[in-house]
């Protein structure tokens, strides 16, 4: 690791003081639980930052995660904690790609939200929408594009059309994130593709205001661009879930730390890098 370099922030957090911002995929909550108690260990930690005035901690990034290590009742979580206020993070948007649900019972669902209309248009129309708060979000399908309305003029903090849009397949199809709304850069990765489901960009006071108040944002939308992300830490079960002290876990988190430097087994890459494991 290069001296100039600074180390990851890393806390042993009580799992009941990390609060998330959106909803979470039960479907990926329950495959991260068993990848989780057949690895015996924490490998990623959660990204977090502190709610101001609080002891919470709002779920940047990791909230399946976390949610996994709430089913799993377990009391205590390394996380690294971070600040809107850090250089480099970025707030960014996912999109998602609905897979394995008909798309007649897909737009059947969407179009039964009470008040919201799908408007056809094209695809630069609908963009332009969704950048002027015209549009809640916008749908692309094989053949055509839909903005979602909003019955009453969209706000970027209201967030009830947009969970009652993700509620129509939550639980239902598979979701996967994308990065674009394109249905021909998309389909062919995702040979069940129902459609693609474009969302607002949010910003930060949102993310906060949502843990705050205590309502959700829908499940696999915000994106948050970390800089020298933790990685690999690899935080064995046994610890997290011993019968100790939450100040006994952070001193033997410290030593781990402490050894890990020693042994020189911390690496920071510069380079972009792709998972193929998440």
């Amino acid at each position: 690791m290069r001296d100039s370099t600074v180390l990851p922030n890393l806390h042993m957090l009580p799992a009941e003081a990390l609060v998330p911002h959106e909803d979470c995929d039960p479907r990926r909550v329950e495959r991260l639980s068993r990848r989780i108690e057949e690895e015996r260990c924490l490998k990623n930690p959660p990204i977090v930052a502190r709610i101001p005035d609080s002891d919470q901690y709002v779920v940047l990034d990791g909230a399946n995660r976390s949610q996994a290590f709430a089913l799993l009742g377990i009391a205590h979580i390394v996380a690294q904690v971070v600040s809107y206020d850090d250089p480099g993070i970025a707030l960014d948007t996912w999109y998602h790609v609905v897979s394995g649900l008909a798309v007649e019972e897909f737009e059947a669902a969407v179009t039964g939200i009470a008040g919201v209309e799908l408007l056809a248009c094209k695809l630069e129309t609908a963009r332009a929408a969704l950048e002027a708060q015209r549009a809640a979000a916008y749908i692309v399908v094989e053949n055509n594009v839909r903005v979602v309305s909003c019955p009453h003029g969209c706000q970027p903090t209201d967030m009830l059309i947009l969970n009652e849009l993700v509620n129509t397949y939550k639980g239902r199809a598979d979701i996967f994130r994308a990065s674009n709304d394109v249905w021909g850069k998309q389909a062919p990765y995702y040979p069940e593709i129902t459609a693609l489901v474009i969302f607002p960009r949010l910003n930060p006071v949102d993310i906060v205001r949502a843990a705050q108040n205590g309502y959700r944002i829908p499940s696999g939308i915000t994106r948050h661009i970390i800089p020298n992300r933790a990685v690999n830490i690899n935080i064995p079960l046994r610890v997290l879930r011993a019968d100790w002290s939450l100040e006994r876990k952070r001193a033997w988190l410290q030593e781990w730390l402490m050894e890990r430097m020693a042994a020189n087994a911390i690496r920071f890459y510069s380079e972009s890098t792709f998972s193929f494991n998440e």
